[in-house]
């Protein structure tokens, strides 16, 4: 909350001072609680609005959970459910800013194993180098192997875009792609489409980089198949695309 980028969010919750009281008080009183469980303030009026919609919890809830107010404690079926942070989170040590920045470096430098600092690779001391399963296995678009777009193509020269936002005509390959990982090699990708309506993981394409093997794909989409909770996959069997 500290960036200028938030300017707007601190400006909005001073904007909102009784509703922010209301929502922490709700949730004193009653959590956790799911969104649509706490009641909009009673002198709140709603309006229509092109990023929130009729309804401004949403908005509040994230706003307070950035500043450490709120917490997600929880889900009920696909629903967030919402508590005060002080009775999730433990005591800890205050910080100053400048030092949280760089435990927050050294932490997400430790997680990547490696980084490109001014067009050189460097290996964080505690990264292992060892053997990697040949484990073939689907990433999301969130991972942090290739959640850095530009890292993701230094290291391994796999251009990643997702291209929901991209007018059909103009994808390259299509709506909502996933990266195929092998061992250790980004060998391909895969548009994956759950149909909820007939329970039915269907594949739309497969892509295989330039150079890369063809490699079955039926464990790793069945593991998709069953987190997503589908009955079967079409096709059955995928080798090559």
């Amino acid at each position: 909350m500290r960036r200028g980028v938030n300017r707007n969010a601190r400006e909005w919750l001073a904007q909102n001072r009784s509703f922010r009281r209301h929502v922490l008080r709700e949730l004193e009183r009653r959590g956790p609680l799911l969104s649509r469980e706490i009641e909009d303030h009673a002198g709140f009026e709603r309006e229509d609005h092109e990023w929130w919609g009729a309804r401004k919890m949403g908005l509040m809830l994230e706003i307070l959970a950035a500043r450490g107010e709120v917490a997600v404690v929880g889900r009920r079926g696909k629903q967030r459910v919402w508590d005060l942070a002080e009775r999730w989170y433990p005591e800890t040590e205050t910080v100053p800013w400048p030092t949280a920045e760089r435990l927050i470096d050294e932490s997400r430098f430790r997680s990547l194993g490696v980084r490109l600092d001014r067009g050189r690779w460097l290996a964080h001391p505690h990264a292992v180098d060892g053997p990697v399963p040949d484990r073939v296995t689907f990433l999301s678009p969130f991972d942090r192997l290739v959640h850095d777009r530009a890292r993701t193509e230094a290291l391994w020269g796999f251009h990643y875009r997702l291209e929901m936002f991209v007018p059909r005509a103009k994808r390259e390959y299509g709506y909502y792609v996933l990266p195929i990982l092998r061992g250790d090699r980004l060998v391909g990708r895969i548009e994956p489409v759950f149909d909820r309506r007939e329970r039915v993981l269907r594949v739309l394409g497969v892509w295989w980089e330039r150079g890369a093997e063809a490699v079955p794909l039926d464990e790793p989409l069945e593991s998709l198949r069953a987190f997503v909770g589908a009955e079967r996959v079409e096709p059955t069997s995928l080798r090559s695309g």
